[in-house]
C-alpha cells in the first residue's frame, strides 16, 4: 500500500483553522455595513472601503498569489476608486454606473502590475485571475452603499450582510467531522429568518427579504467552501476570508431594493 503523503494529514485541519479570525472580520464587516445602511449611503460606502481594505491586504495570501504587495496595490486602488464614486454620487444612481469605470481602470493596473515583475511572472495566468476576482468580489461589496440609497435600501443591507454574517456563526460552529453537511441548510435556515423578522415592518416586503436572506445565504456557503479549502495559514488571510464571505453578498441586497421599489 502506498503511503499517504503528509500533505493530505495536514491540509484539512490547515483549512479548518480559518473559521475564528474569518468569523471576527466577517460579523464586524456585515455590523458596519448594517449601521451604515442606517446611517446613509456613504457611510454605507466607508464600511464597505474598510472591509474592502482587509480583503486587499489578505487576498493574495488567501490564494497564494504571486508578488502579494503588487496585487493588494491594484485591489485598494480599485477599492478606494469604487468607494470614492459611490459615496459621493448622491442619491442617484451615477455611482453604479461608473464602477465599471473603476473597474476597467483596476483590470489595467492589474495588466500592468504583471508587466512590471521580474520574477519572470511565474503563475502569470493565476495572478492575473486571482486579481480578477478579488475585483469582482470588491466590486459587490460596493453594491451595499448603492442599495443604501434607495428606500428600502437600509432594510435590504440588513438582511443580506446579517445572513451572512450568521452563515459565517455556522461555519464556525458546524464546520468540523459530520455536521458540516448541515451548514448550508441551517445557513439557509438563518438567513430566512433574518428576512421574514426584519421585513415584518417593511409594508408586506417580508417576501422579497425572505428571498433575500435565502440567496444570500446560499452565496455566502458557496464562497466560504470555495475559499476554505485553500491552506493559507496567515492571520491576513483569515482576515480576508471572512470579508469575502460578506462583500461577495452585496449584490444581492442591491437587487432586493431594486424588486421592492420597481
Amino acid at each position: 500500500m502506498r503511503p499517504v503523503p503528509p500533505a493530505s494529514v495536514t491540509a484539512s485541519p490547515a483549512r479548518l483553522t480559518v473559521a475564528p479570525l474569518g468569523l471576527v472580520s466577517g460579523v464586524l464587516a456585515a455590523a458596519l455595513l448594517i449601521l451604515g445602511g442606517y446611517a446613509g449611503h456613504d457611510v454605507t460606502a466607508y464600511a464597505a472601503l474598510l472591509a474592502s481594505l482587509v480583503l486587499a491586504w489578505g487576498w493574495p495570501l488567501l490564494l497564494d498569489l504571486p508578488r502579494p504587495p503588487g496585487t493588494s496595490a491594484v485591489l485598494a486602488v480599485g477599492a478606494l476608486g469604487a468607494a470614492g464614486v459611490v459615496a459621493f454620487s448622491g442619491d442617484t444612481a451615477d455611482g453604479m454606473r461608473a464602477l465599471s469605470v473603476v473597474l476597467a481602470i483596476s483590470l489595467v493596473l492589474a495588466f500592468l502590475h504583471e508587466l512590471l515583475r521580474t520574477d519572470g511572472r511565474h503563475a502569470l495566468v493565476l495572478s492575473i485571475a486571482g486579481s480578477a476576482l478579488g475585483l469582482a468580489v470588491l466590486a459587490s461589496g460596493s453594491f451595499y452603499a448603492g442599495a443604501a440609497s434607495h428606500p428600502f435600501g437600509d432594510v435590504s443591507v440588513a438582511v443580506v450582510a446579517g445572513a451572512s454574517a450568521l452563515g459565517l456563526v455556522a461555519q464556525t460552529m458546524l464546520g468540523r467531522g459530520a455536521a458540516a453537511e448541515w451548514v448550508l441548510p441551517i445557513s439557509l435556515l438563518l438567513g430566512a429568518a433574518v428576512g421574514v423578522l426584519v421585513g415584518l415592518g417593511t409594508d408586506g416586503h417580508w417576501n422579497v427579504l425572505l428571498i433575500a436572506g435565502l440567496v444570500a445565504a446560499a452565496v455566502g456557503t458557496a464562497v466560504r467552501r470555495v475559499l476554505s479549502d485553500l491552506s493559507a495559514t496567515e492571520p491576513a488571510a483569515r482576515l480576508a476570508y471572512g470579508a469575502a464571505a460578506v462583500l461577495a453578498t452585496g449584490v444581492v441586497a442591491y437587487a432586493a431594493q431594486w424588486a421592492i421599489n420597481r
